[in-house]
């Protein structure tokens, strides 16, 4: 393809499109050369757009879009599960992730636009390994793992366990992401995210945050707390999570969590936003995504009374 499109020309592509996964597998096994295995390709054509990638004549592309068991989201055993190249748009219009996880939900809805949610995938998002990944915190705080195959065999590992810098991911080479999971939230569980950007979509987020709570509004037993482009991956900030555990929700221990959690993360300056704005958003935004779960789980209390 030796038009120019953009800033960039798209080199000469050989395409592949396999029908079934055995097939997907064989053919990332023993395709020669550089290969890239896409689904939306919208982070791989703006990728080699703006330069950020550069290949040469003849890379492989491998289209997953037609291994239709990649696809889809069903519960199982107790757990939520989304094919790998599940579009972003089936995510937001799921009546049983809006039920079950409306954090994803709200995080979907403001990635990008339609046009972009109707091709982009769930696996794609979390394979780029973007820093600001915005399914990354809430499929975090939902304790999510990510189950990966290659032609040998099969891995799985939890989602915050993925990352490893910007860009980088445990999948080894020859591997394709293929699901993933989370348990079922449950009726003494709340999560909630939110997120900072110069505009409401469109844009990386200058910061995203995501929490969960279970408990009652007497006792936390447990917390999660995640966010996005504050540190070179998506994280999870344990240390605020085991300050939380055992405590009574009241405004200081949420105030004083919050504070911890800004207290561990490490933003950068960049042309969105200075380190230090990053940080104090990071408390605020913490603190009332707390006092909010707190309140689910007060409300869902006081209706179980009556």
């Amino acid at each position: 393809m030796n038009q120019f499109i953009g800033s960039r020309a798209l080199p000469d592509l050989v395409y592949h499109r396999p029908n079934t996964l055995d097939d997907l597998l064989g053919l990332v096994k023993g395709v020669e050369g550089d290969y890239r295995v896409v689904a939306g390709c919208t982070d791989f054509i703006p990728a080699i757009r703006g330069g950020k990638w550069r290949f040469a004549d003849g890379i492989n592309v491998v289209d997953i879009r037609g291994v239709k068991s990649l696809s889809g989201i069903r519960e199982e055993n107790g757990e939520i599960v989304l094919g790998a190249a599940t579009r972003l748009s089936d995510i937001l219009a799921s009546p049983l992730i809006r039920e079950k996880a409306p954090a994803l939900a709200d995080a979907v809805s403001q990635m990008a636009s339609p046009q972009v949610r109707n091709t982009a995938t769930v696996g794609g998002n979390l394979c780029m390994a973007s820093p600001a990944a915005d399914t990354a915190p809430p499929l975090l705080v939902l304790d999510a793992k990510v189950t990966w195959r290659t032609a040998d065999g099969e891995e799985t590992a939890p989602l915050n366990k993925f990352f490893l810098g910007p860009g980088t991911t445990v999948l080894s080479p020859r591997s394709v992401l293929t699901e993933i999971r989370f348990p079922v939230p449950g009726s003494d569980e709340a999560a909630r995210r939110t997120r900072m950007g110069q505009r409401t979509a469109f844009v990386c987020s200058i910061i995203s945050v995501a929490v969960w709570l279970k408990g009652s509004p007497e006792n936390i037993e447990a917390a999660r707390i995640a966010m996005g482009a504050v540190a070179p991956t998506p994280i999870r900030i344990t240390v605020a999570e085991a300050a939380l555990a055992g405590k009574k929700p009241d405004e200081a221990t949420l105030a004083e969590a919050a504070k911890t959690a800004a207290a561990h993360i490490a933003p950068i300056d960049d042309l969105r936003a200075s380190a230090e704005y990053r940080k104090s958003l990071a408390e605020t935004l913490t603190r009332r995504l707390l006092a909010a779960c707190v309140e689910d789980l007060t409300a869902y209390k006081k209706s179980k009374t009556k």
